[in-house]
């Protein structure tokens, strides 16, 4: 219909541009004759000319009116089968926030036909509570705000709850401005977000409990062990056990953190390892006094770089509570944990103790289970480490790369 109405206007341009010319040439070629007292006739070949031209000129700018609409057509109807194809809803809306029209997808989002919709105003597709809200943002896109992304929760001509992502842009030429919105909807997406963060939320509750009763139940096998330490009378057996119990609640107290934590994968390992040195005061206050200098950086790790390296300073603690000073002889030891600028940590665990044994060499050639433990999860955690020891005490040196490696924090594997 639109193109015809043009059609028409373009006849009338050229019948228009016709009568004018045919008046003008008759019109005033009769008012030179009666001036001039000659006498006037419509067969005069330069009436019949002067026709014959405007004839032309008028044909001329019809023909070229005609092709010009046709082309506007054209572009036109390439332009709705764009808008028809694709799966956002557009919307035309007028200064005075009229919709002046929709495309097809709108009709299968919101479901309103395109007759009943085209001609009212925008509000009719919002809710009481966004009312006010919605006439603010159209105020201010039509002042030239961009609306770039903005989620929208609006309901459908049924009342089901839809949700709407929203842009809007101006589009305006000297006859007339209008706001062109383009609304995508994304209500699957949202669901189906919203039940996977359920889900997350219910597996990082389960995996918390998880590390909960795992700590749980390594504190049973530690309470258990230490009666057995209470019953023992063989020195060198409990001696053993008590090291197997600190193994025990390092690996007990990673658990317990990671549980506490927001994170189940990331670790502090600053607070691991404070939480380390109050489980061995607990152990070992009764037999020597200690003091312990802590120097630590928040640092934090992934759980499987976590764990062997809670395991080696561990075993080096307790390697120098047990034999680096003797009976109720006072000491310290300190423990400095830092990290570069890139992502190398170094970490040093030093004690004013009497020093390793002469034969010892390295840590991979010492027999004893606790040296082996060391030498093998240091290769885990593919550190480099240096060992001084002198009679005035030890320091021991491991430094290695952050990395988020994911898998097994088991060094033991075949």
């Amino acid at each position: 219909m639109r193109f015809y109405r043009v059609l028409l206007s373009s006849k009338a341009i050229a019948v228009i541009l016709l009568l004018f010319g045919y008046g003008w040439i008759i019109g005033s070629d009769f008012l030179i004759a009666n001036i001039s007292n000659n006498t006037f006739s419509f067969i005069d070949i330069r009436i019949f000319k002067g026709l014959i031209f405007v004839t032309i000129a008028s044909t001329g700018l019809y023909v070229l009116l005609y092709l010009k609409d046709r082309e506007l057509k054209q572009s036109r109807q390439y332009t709705d089968s764009i808008l028809e194809t694709i799966d956002v809803a557009i919307l035309v809306i007028t200064e005075d926030g009229i919709l002046d029209s929709v495309n097809s997808a709108f009709v299968n989002i919101f479901g309103y036909p395109k007759k009943e919709i085209v001609g009212q105003h925008f509000t009719e597709l919002l809710s009481e509570e966004n009312l006010e809200i919605g006439n603010h943002v159209f105020q201010q896109m039509m002042k030239g705000k961009p609306l770039p992304n903005e989620e929208w929760n609006i309901f459908d001509k049924s009342g089901t709850p839809i949700t709407l992502l929203i842009n809007g842009h101006i589009l305006q030429n000297e006859e007339k401005k209008l706001l062109i919105v383009s609304a995508t909807e994304i209500t699957g997406q949202k669901e189906t977000q919203a039940k996977l963060e359920h889900s997350l939320v219910e597996k990082q509750v389960l995996l918390s409990e998880v590390h909960h009763r795992v700590k749980n139940n390594l504190a049973i096998v530690t309470g258990l062990m230490q009666l057995q330490v209470y019953e023992e009378s063989d020195s060198n057996l409990k001696e053993k056990l008590v090291s197997c119990i600190t193994r025990i609640q390092a690996i007990g107290s990673i658990h317990e953190l990671l549980y506490q934590s927001n994170s189940l994968a990331q670790l502090r390992f600053d607070k691991c390892i404070q939480q380390m040195i109050k489980n061995l005061r607990e152990i070992y206050d009764q037999l020597q006094t200690v003091d312990f200098d802590l120097n630590l950086s928040p640092i934090t790790i992934n759980i499987n770089q976590g764990v062997p390296a809670c395991l080696i300073i561990n075993e080096v603690v307790t390697n120098a509570l047990q034999h680096a000073f003797p009976a109720n002889e006072s000491g310290f030891i300190s423990i400095c944990l830092s990290r570069n600028k890139g992502k190398k940590l170094t970490l040093i665990i030093s004690d004013n103790g009497k020093g390793l044994p002469d034969h010892f060499t390295s840590i991979s050639q010492n027999g004893s289970l606790g040296f082996q433990l060391i030498d093998t999860l240091l290769k885990q955690l593919e550190a480099n480490h240096q060992v001084d020891s002198t009679k005035q005490g030890t320091k021991f040196t491991i430094s290695f790369n952050k990395t988020s490696r994911q898998g097994s924090s088991c060094g033991f594997t075949s």
